[in-house]
């Protein structure tokens, strides 16, 4: 099952900085790091498959989401800084949640 879509740009990216940084392991976990006005935060570690998964393979990187994390956002967008604007990697759901309303946010007051 396809859940993630990442350019090759993007792609070529990530593998540079996984080389740069002599991140060997090929298997990445992209999970929940938390939610905020803004929506929510996705991170990224190397990790094993657990029962629970979906794997993805692209090129010779794999993948891994919880499906229940899946099934909460559709899928997920994986772009790079030159994609994005922010200078770094950044993960995007395909369903974004309906936000509160930041005015009313005890959060980050931006």
């Amino acid at each position: 099952m396809n859940f993630i879509k990442i350019s090759n740009t993007a792609y070529d990216e990530f593998k540079k900085f996984l080389t740069e940084n002599n991140i060997t392991y090929s298997t990445i976990r992209i999970y929940l790091d938390g939610m905020s006005c803004h929506g929510p935060h996705f991170n990224m570690s190397a990790d094993k498959k657990n029962d629970n998964d979906l794997t993805q393979q692209i090129k010779d990187i794999n993948f891994i989401v919880d499906k229940n994390l899946f099934m909460q956002f559709s899928g997920f967008i994986f772009l790079c800084g030159s994609e994005n604007g922010l200078g770094s990697f950044s993960i995007e759901p395909v369903f974004k949640p309906n936000l509160p309303d930041c005015e009313n946010c005890n959060g980050c007051k931006n």
